[in-house]
């Protein structure tokens, strides 16, 4: 009977149809199949795999930054939903024993395959994830082009910051920020929040960034300008630790808020932005080496990295906690981004903003360092080390090559903390960190008229102002010029 029903499917009666119902649908399955193994198959896939020529092309125009700034589960997740991808063709995404900068790589590739609906899926699933910078540059035709104030632009002088965030989550994993907006040391855990109080993971930041009508102009005194006033106007890198393996240390409840502002604000600015979120300590050192290849052509760059961190006993280095557990230093994350390591960015302004703790102190004043005096050189003058290292040098270093003047390794970074060395950084587990919070506010309302150096003194003057207990420090290596980033303004 099953060959009769297979070979005259339309012609069975109602009767049979009743009688064998539970075995329709392993018919409809081995007619299907029948049908893809008739050619049938093969028609459709090419009538339907075209993709528009100018999508395809935006896609490859902004192929390293899909790789580089998208997260691999989430899109994947995001597609599988819309259909793009059936469950089968998502199999080698998942292939651990590829890396993930691969994985992504086929994914973007195959989605050029996956026909003329696909581009538009890709943009959704990106609008929705939050990298709307990727959406403008994928779609001239995206709302996210112009935006409107969501609210007044904030006064120069004072603003509520309290008013200015809302939180987010990416939609396809779920935020785990705290309950309540009980302010906690970094370190420590909140409890879980119950689903009314979860942020809407669709909403954009609710800050506006005031853009610049005018560049600064050089007045002709000592110190310079860095050139900001091209379209490669600066990359914005952030890596984000969160979570640790068999909880060796806390959830970092909070921490995806400052991650969705930081983007946002940066985008506003004109930047583009990469966020790498938990890598290992090794897929962070691969990444910083990477980064090489992608930071070309731009003005300047702002590296931020937040992350449990530690105080070192005798150094001002600190420890910063990676996903895997393992450490890696702040001096090992400055170093790939100095003259010798990475010369493209010799002259470019670097800026380093380090969101952690710094040691277990949580006094509420603190002290001045003491004054000190210091003679003009050793004893037979010249130049000596004020200081004895922790490792004595056993050879001198290396004379330079005939004809090749010496440089120093190190010049225009600046290093931003968000406290000082030796004490803690405070985190709400709702509205994200305070200094981020504080840094986003004095960024958005005052990037257009001010220079770098004067954003992070306000920075601290709001933080103290709106939090009271905590102090930010900024060190200069070399940062010799004035940093404006004129947002929104560009030079024809």
């Amino acid at each position: 009977m099953f060959k009769d029903l297979h070979e005259n499917f339309i012609l069975i009666p109602s009767s049979i149809i009743s009688k064998h119902l539970p075995c329709l649908s392993y018919i409809r399955v081995v007619l299907m199949r029948n049908f893809l193994r008739n050619g049938h198959r093969q028609n459709y896939i090419d009538r339907g795999s075209i993709m528009q020529e100018e999508h395809r092309k935006a896609i490859q125009s902004n192929f390293i930054s899909l790789v580089e700034q998208t997260d691999l589960d989430l899109m994947v997740s995001s597609l599988y939903e819309k259909g793009v991808f059936s469950e089968q063709m998502i199999e080698p995404y998942k292939d651990t024993n590829k890396d993930v900068r691969s994985r992504k790589r086929l994914l973007y590739m195959d989605l050029m395959r996956r026909g003329p609906d696909a581009f538009g899926h890709l943009v959704d699933a990106l609008s929705e994830a939050g990298y709307w910078d990727l959406v403008r540059e994928l779609d001239p035709d995206s709302s996210l082009h112009i935006r409107s104030p969501r609210n007044p632009v904030p006064s120069t002088s004072e603003y509520s910051l309290e008013s200015d965030y809302v939180s987010l989550s990416d939609k396809k994993k779920k935020s785990k920020t705290g309950e309540t907006s009980k302010t906690v040391l970094d370190p420590l855990p909140e409890p879980l929040p119950s689903s009314k109080d979860m942020p809407d993971p669709s909403r954009i930041p609710q800050f506006h960034v005031v853009k610049s009508t005018k560049f600064a102009e050089y007045n002709g005194g000592d110190i310079k300008l860095y050139r900001t006033r091209g379209r490669n106007r600066g990359f914005l890198v952030v890596f984000s630790y969160i979570e640790f393996p068999n909880n060796m240390e806390p959830y970092r409840y909070g921490v995806d808020v400052d991650c969705k502002n930081l983007k946002y604000l940066f985008t506003e600015l004109g930047f583009r932005v990469l966020s790498y979120q938990d890598l290992t300590r090794s897929e962070t050192l691969d990444t910083l080496k990477f980064l090489k290849d992608v930071i070309v052509d731009t003005e300047c760059v702002f590296v931020v990295v937040s992350s449990h961190g530690y105080e070192l006993t005798g150094s001002s280095d600190n420890e910063i906690r990676c996903h895997d557990g393992k450490l890696v230093r702040i001096s090992e994350i400055v170093d790939h981004f100095n003259n010798k390591n990475f010369p493209a960015l010799r002259d470019i302004p670097k800026v380093f903003i380090f969101q952690l703790c710094r040691g277990s102190n949580e006094d509420y004043l603190t002290r001045p360092r003491a004054g000190w005096a210091g003679g003009a050189g050793g004893a037979g003058g010249g130049a000596v080390a004020d200081g004895q290292a922790r490792a004595p040098r056993h050879a001198p270093p290396p004379e330079p090559a005939p004809g090749r003047p010496r440089d120093r390794v190190y010049s225009d970074i600046l290093i931003a903390h968000s406290t000082l060395p030796g004490s803690v950084s405070y985190r709400d587990g709702l509205a994200g960190s305070w200094y981020i919070q504080t840094l986003c506010a004095v960024f958005a309302a005052r990037a257009h008229d001010c220079h770098v150096e004067k954003l992070f003194t306000l920075v601290d003057m709001q933080l103290h102002a709106h939090f009271h207990i905590q102090t930010s420090s900024v060190d200069r290596w070399g940062f010799n010029d004035r940093l404006y980033l004129h947002p929104g303004l560009y030079e024809t």
